[in-house]
């Protein structure tokens, strides 16, 4: 793991300290600030921060600062180690969870997920999501989760259709129709 700034880049310890900050507005900032000095050591610390945010969903809910995880997902995506890939995809299965969510939200971790992870991260995120909603009452936000997530996973090569297909035919209720629709537009 890299411990001094790249060349002509900040430290980025001072930012990565911003990101437990009390004031959202600070962390979003830090985390934004994070993907443009480019320091690969960033990124457990943006993972964390998502994962820390995304507490609120079991609280409240919903989640409190969803541009704060939007920055820290972008960063993530932006850096492109995998090292955030756990963050990502727990990120969309507490979302998932929620009652509420803006799809933008999950629009940004899906991308960075795909980004860094390829199409096998995103079958992975998927079949996580299902297996953690499986049996639960539904969530209105996990229609918003799905959508998102399954629409990438049709761009993913035949085994990702393979799964559509299946998730289709004998998925979870909730997610099964937003399969039978992905499918019918493949």
């Amino acid at each position: 793991m890299q411990t001094e700034p790249l060349p002509g880049q900040p430290d980025p310890a001072f930012y990565i300290d911003r990101l437990q900050d009390e004031d959202a507005f600070c962390r979003e900032a830090a985390a934004w600030s994070l993907g443009e000095i480019g320091n690969p050591r960033a990124v457990r610390p943006l993972a964390g921060l998502i994962l820390r945010e995304l507490k609120s969903i079991d609280d409240f809910g919903a989640p409190r600062n969803e541009e704060v995880v939007r920055a820290a997902a972008d960063s993530i995506r932006r850096l492109g180690t995998t090292e955030g890939l756990y963050a990502l995809i727990k990120a969309l299965c507490a979302l998932g969870r929620a009652r509420y969510v803006e799809e933008s939200t999950v629009v940004e971790i899906a991308e960075a997920l795909g980004e860094v992870g390829g199409p096998n991260a995103v079958r992975e995120a998927t079949d996580r999501l299902v297996r953690e909603t499986a049996g639960r009452p539904q969530a209105p936000a996990l229609a918003v989760v799905s959508q998102v997530l399954l629409s990438r996973l049709s761009l993913c090569g035949d085994a990702a259709i393979a799964t559509l297909r299946r998730l289709a035919r004998g998925g979870p209720e909730p997610i099964r129709p937003i399969a039978e629709h992905v499918c019918e537009t493949l």
